[in-house]
């Protein structure tokens, strides 16, 4: 195989491959990208079994065929390189030689006939189970194990990549970092009702929830996409390129088309919690503050938190809220601000770091909305110019 190309779009679809390749070297093919050159342009895929992305580009091909590269050291090559086009040469033995201008690059590929294959639509349910919850205050609660056979799924999404972002990131921080604890590892997506499309996350302490009107979208069932695949996916959409993107899940696969990208996943097999039975009603008080000011406040005070815990503090009294947060081996910090509240005094603990989470997805210079019933009931954020959002945060004992 032989074929030059535009160092540019190269590098940027290159840095698009990195998130996804295998860094742990368990499997030695699974660190490398897939290239295959033919016709008038180039392809590249990268997986880890688990998400897969292909891409291709416009290239002079002089010789077409197939090849296996590493994937961090021909990036890092192609970043450092000064030409604007760079050349790939398969060799015998599957070693490579890699053109730069002036520069020349020999590297060892393996055999592209040992590159897995992509994950697809035909992928069957693989077997799985749900890890219980911790045994202290949580949001949701499982219902048991997943069954045998997961209740099918099947939805079509077109929309708006800037509004496919949002979603994901008003969801993917409350989701469980802990990949043991399967059904709570991703972010849940259903539609609540005709035309609407829901996406929900939680990791037990604190639960995210979005709506948005998207036309003509149904779904049957729901699905849980991975963290990996999402944080990887929001790449893709941060990118230039069509405003419009499709997703399409359907059975135990999940992927999305943007252009001449695509990236698929594998969806989380598990039973998401119950999330509807654990979303607060309602709550007894209710305060508004600029957004900007209460991130900040939360901020300087999380400072003299506890380094695992971050637990603060709010008080509030009349025109007042205090935030506090005491560290024995640290010392203390407190800040109040001005709230229109007028009621008994109630005071409540909270992890800082999941209230500034929640309330940076929130829109700058729209106030930020925080209601509070007692120091036993979840802390509900959220802000009048979006009805359809809203996170809730169980309290700490502090």
């Amino acid at each position: 195989m032989e074929c030059v190309i535009e160092r540019a779009p190269l590098y940027a679809s290159l840095a698009l491959l990195q998130g996804v390749t295998e860094r742990r070297n368990t499997v030695p093919i699974l660190a490398h990208i897939l290239v295959e050159a033919a016709g008038e342009s180039v392809k590249f895929a990268a997986t880890d079994l688990e998400v897969g992305i292909k891409t291709e580009l416009k290239c002079r091909v002089k010789k077409k065929g197939a090849l296996t590269v590493q994937a961090r050291k021909f990036f890092e090559v192609v970043r450092e390189a000064q030409a604007d086009e760079v050349s790939l040469h398969s060799l015998d033995n599957d070693w490579i030689e890699v053109g730069c201008g002036r520069a020349k690059f020999k590297m060892l590929g393996l055999d592209p006939r040992s590159f897995p294959a992509m994950p697809s639509q035909d992928d069957k349910p693989a077997p799985s189970f749900v890890e219980g919850m911790a045994a202290q205050p949580q949001l949701g609660q499982s219902t048991g194990s997943a069954p045998a056979e997961s209740r099918p799924v099947k939805g079509e999404l077109s929309i708006d990549a800037g509004v496919l972002g949002a979603l994901i990131d008003k969801t993917l921080f409350a989701s469980s970092p802990d990949e043991a604890r399967y059904n709570l590892s991703g972010v849940f997506v259903e539609a609540s009702e005709p035309g609407v499309v829901r996406m929900v996350a939680t990791d037990g302490h604190r639960l995210s929830m979005v709506d948005r009107a998207v036309e003509g979208f149904t779904m049957e069932g729901g699905a849980i996409l991975p963290r990996k695949g999402l944080n990887e996916l929001k790449k893709l959409l941060e990118q230039p390129g069509e405003s419009l993107v499709r997703l399409v899940l359907e059975g135990s696969v999940g992927w999305l088309k943007r252009g001449v990208t695509e990236l698929s996943m594998r969806l989380v097999q598990g039973e998401f919690p119950d999330y509807r039975a654990v979303l607060p009603k309602s709550w007894q008080h209710e305060i508004a503050l600029d957004r900007d000011v209460i991130l900040s406040a939360l901020k300087r005070v999380a400072i003299f938190s506890n380094e695992r815990y971050r637990g603060i503090k709010l008080a509030l009294s009349p025109g007042k809220l205090l935030l506090s947060s005491v560290s024995p081996e640290l010392g203390e910090a407190e800040e109040s601000l001005e709230v229109e509240f007028q009621g008994e005094e109630l005071v409540a603990g909270f992890n800082a770091n999941y209230l500034v989470q929640a309330i940076s997805t929130m829109p700058a210079g729209e106030p930020a909305v925080i209601g509070l019933t007692d120091d036993a009931s979840p802390a509900v954020l959220m802000t009048r110019g979006d009805t359809q959002y809203m996170c809730a945060v169980m309290p700490m004992r502090l």
